[in-house]
Formats: C-alpha cells, sequence, structure tokens
C-alpha cells in the first residue's frame, strides 16, 4: 500500500472515526461502547498492527483463564491469526493482529479492519465468560473443600463418643 495515512483517513471518513497516525506512528480509537484500540505503524516491517485491550483477568482465575486463552492460540484455531496476550505493565489481555502492508489494498484494509472490531467485541465478550466459569468452579471447589473440612472434623470427633 503506497500511503498508509491516506488509505487510514478514507477508512476512518467511511467508518465514522477520525484515523490519523501520529508522529510515533500511532492512533488510539474508541468505540461508542466504551471499547478502544490502537492502530501502529511499523514502518520498517512494513506492517499495521492492530492492538485492543480486552480486559483484566483476577489473580484467583488466571491459572484456569490463562489455559484457555493459551489453547484459543494455538495454531491461532480461534482467533483468525490474531495472537491474545497478558501485557503484565497494564495487568490487561491484548489481543494483537499484525497486518502486512505489503500488497495491500483498500479492501483488504477495510475488511481486517472490520474484522479486528468484530474479533474484539467477541474475544472481550468470551473473557468475560471464561472470567466467571473460572469464579463459579473456584467458589464450587470452596464450597466442597469446606464441606470435606466439616465431614473430615466430624469423623475426627466420633472416636470422643462413649458408647455404653
Amino acid at each position: 500500500m503506497e500511503n498508509i495515512a491516506v488509505a487510514l483517513k478514507e477508512l476512518g471518513t467511511k467508518n465514522g472515526f477520525d484515523i490519523s497516525l501520529n508522529e510515533d506512528g500511532t492512533c488510539s480509537l474508541e468505540l461508542a461502547d466504551g471499547r478502544t484500540f490502537i492502530l501502529q505503524e511499523r514502518a520498517n516491517l512494513n506492517e499495521l498492527d492492530f492492538v485492543a485491550t480486552l480486559g483484566y483477568v483476577p489473580e484467583e482465575v488466571r491459572a484456569d483463564v490463562f489455559t484457555e486463552l493459551l489453547s484459543a492460540n494455538f495454531y491461532w484455531r480461534t482467533t483468525l491469526g490474531a495472537t491474545i496476550s497478558w501485557n503484565a505493565s497494564l495487568e490487561q489481555v491484548v489481543i494483537m493482529y499484525p497486518f502486512p502492508l505489503a500488497d495491500a489494498t483498500d479492501g483488504t484494509l477495510e475488511n481486517i479492519f472490520t474484522r479486528f472490531l468484530e474479533l474484539q467485541a467477541a474475544w472481550k465478550d468470551r473473557l468475560d465468560e471464561l472470567i466467571a466459569d473460572a469464579k463459579n468452579i473456584a467458589e464450587s471447589k470452596a464450597d466442597e473443600d469446606e464441606e470435606d473440612a466439616d465431614e473430615e472434623a466430624s469423623a475426627a470427633d466420633d472416636h470422643l463418643i462413649i458408647n455404653p
């Protein structure tokens, strides 16, 4: 693509956004539903990266949630070529898609733009589900552990009973 700035401006106009890369080659966009994402040109790689946060994962369920996210990344099975990662400094799950600019057309840029917005929304919802499921499992396990502890305590007291 000859001029990414012009193509992004046209794409933004068509979709109701002001898309213009700053001097660092980045642009942050906020959607009507509050989601945000970043476009970042990496000229040295001739690509445009799409990056979006998906959300925070509570520490107590990270192992379970991260296992599911890693599984989704396997051969980009359910991420449509994007990669889901953990940004430790932000403590946020992010989704990223590198779009090679070589031989790209306005149509492919628009397709990737639209697909990334849909992917971000779908994975934000999926992450919320994974967190809720992991919390429910953790609560159920805690309840079972408490019941087991109560039974063990009761059984331990059985030897104190004097049978006539």
